[in-house]
């Protein structure tokens, strides 16, 4: 798991309280919240693999990896939209998601097999797409049982 935030004085955090100094001691820690996003694409959209995940929390892009990313955030409301990375908005969605101070807040983002929006929600998303993917399959076979049917006709 990846967490984005900003970066702390590791030193500070190891040394005893009895050598930190007033000021480090003194200066209020931010709260922070967390943004945890689980980013996935079905096995029928195998290409996706190749490509990363663009998030922008409020604007501020960040590009992330299929799976499971933590983001630090300031507690409040943030437009979080997210899209394949592969410069045509593939799988492109924008919500707005509430992250308080101390809390963790899952969102699982899945993207679409075909051209058009991803899914993105509180709970693990289906895949869009899907049963048009299939029935064009299934009609790209039909059209060709029929070609071969003729052309075996026409031989025979």
């Amino acid at each position: 798991m990846t967490v984005l935030q900003p970066r702390r004085d590791a030193q500070a955090e190891r040394a005893p309280a009895a050598r930190r100094s007033w000021r480090m001691s003194s200066a209020p820690q931010p709260a922070v919240g967390h943004l945890v996003v689980d980013a996935s694409h079905s096995s029928l959209a195998p290409f996706l693999a190749t490509h990363t995940v663009t998030v922008l929390v409020d604007d501020l892009p960040l590009s992330i990896p299929w799976g499971r990313t933590d983001i630090a955030l300031p507690p409040g409301r943030h437009r979080v939209e997210i899209a394949v990375d592969r410069g045509d908005g593939w799988g492109r969605v924008v919500e707005a998601v509430p992250v308080a101070a101390g809390h963790t807040v899952d969102v699982f983002y899945r993207a679409p097999v075909l051209p058009g929006a991803g899914t993105l929600g509180p709970v693990p998303q289906p895949t869009r797409g899907v049963a048009v993917l299939l029935a064009g399959l299934l009609l790209a076979l039909a059209l060709l049982g029929v070609g071969v049917t003729t052309l075996l006709s026409l031989l025979g």
